[in-house]
């Protein structure tokens, strides 16, 4: 009996140590993600218009390290948070919300699922409509209009 519970004691420890390897991993899936998010767009005329872009090209980089193969019974997926329904821009980026049982076995640590959170806050460079439009902006303020020809670009806008 003590041998089993001792083999038993020593599964437990080996199942936690595979779930915060695991987890790491979805961590870097995640951050490769909310950097894709962060930087993609599609050149849309609309200042919101590449957000729902980014977030597809950030759902295919994080699918492209293949979790449900690298991370066993990974149940998860990945959401965002946009610029345009969150309150707070700090909190813009992307989130894994996923599970997995506690334990390999009921009789040692049980098999309830333990409930894990990836967030990568990073943001959302603005994208070239909106620079045009704060470019145009300044321009009215200064006097001119926007239909004039000259090129203002600011690479941080």
């Amino acid at each position: 009996m003590t041998f089993v519970f001792s083999f038993g004691f020593i599964f437990l420890f080996y199942k936690i140590s595979i779930d915060a390897t695991s987890g790491f991993y979805i961590h870097y899936a995640n951050f490769m993600a909310a950097r894709t998010y962060l930087t993609v767009e599609n050149n849309s005329a609309n200042i919101a218009g590449s957000d729902g872009f980014a977030f597809q090209q950030a759902q295919n980089v994080f699918n492209s390290y293949k979790p449900e193969v690298m991370v066993t019974g990974f149940n998860g997926g990945i959401s965002v948070n946009d610029p345009s329904s969150t309150p707070n821009k700090l909190y813009v980026g992307t989130v894994v919300d996923y599970s997995v049982p506690f334990s390999f076995s009921n009789l040692i640590g049980g098999r309830d699922p333990v409930f894990y959170k990836s967030e990568t806050f990073l943001g959302r460079e603005p994208t070239r409509s909106e620079c045009l439009a704060r470019v145009c902006k300044v321009m009215q303020d200064l006097g001119a209009d926007c239909n004039t020809h000259v090129t203002f670009f600011d690479n941080g806008c």
